[in-house]
């Protein structure tokens, strides 16, 4: 009888007990989230939308747009997101913008005409700090102050960096150009410049 009881006690190691179990499926769990953590990272499998918005994988990601203007149908205006950036992106001279307004309607320029800040190549900070438009994805307002000619929100570079100081407006409008013409939006009508590249 004393062999059967060292027996069991030989056979029933660690890794046969409930503690041991846990530990195996906590180590399980903690390679695949590992694993996860080097796909994402390595750009294989992403999470959110490319302006940083998004929860969801790539497919779902969502607009980020907590304010949109609702029609009289009950229905939301669809507007564009800024475009995934191509393995060989368009020349910034070929490059087109959408203008978004609050409203849901959106008017494609070139992006090379856009202006912001009386400015058509670069976009100012509060900070000091000047950015080219020709490395901007999108540019989304929260806020626009037309008593300190600022304006709130969020500007997503093409290399997915986002910066949220306060931009510099100088109260001008938005400004474009495309095959029609000229086009203008005052700033508290706009919502969001996409870039397309």
């Amino acid at each position: 009888m004393g062999e059967t009881v060292q027996q069991d006690k030989r056979s029933s190691g660690f890794w046969h007990t409930v503690p041991g179990l846990i530990t195996a499926v906590a180590a399980l769990l903690t390679a695949l989230g590992g694993f996860l953590g080097v796909l994402v990272q390595t750009g294989v499998l992403r999470f959110g939308g490319e302006d940083g918005s998004g929860t969801g994988p790539s497919g779902a990601a969502a607009t980020g747009d907590a304010e949109r203007s609702v029609r009289p149908g009950g229905t939301a205006p669809a507007a564009p997101g800024p475009t995934p950036l191509a393995a060989d992106p368009v020349p910034w001279e070929r490059a087109t913008a959408d203008l978004v307004r609050r409203d849901g309607t959106t008017t494609r320029v070139k992006a090379p005409t856009v202006g912001l800040s009386c400015d058509t190549e670069t976009l100012t900070f509060e900070n000091g700090q000047r950015v080219a438009l020709e490395t901007v994805r999108s540019i989304r307002f929260d806020a626009v102050y037309l008593d300190s000619a600022s304006a709130d929100g969020v500007v997503t570079l093409l290399d997915g960096r986002e910066l949220t100081d306060p931009i510099d407006t100088w109260n001008c409008p938005v400004t474009g150009q495309n095959e029609l013409g000229s086009v203008q939006v005052e700033l508290e009508d706009i919502r969001r410049i996409d870039f397309h590249r």
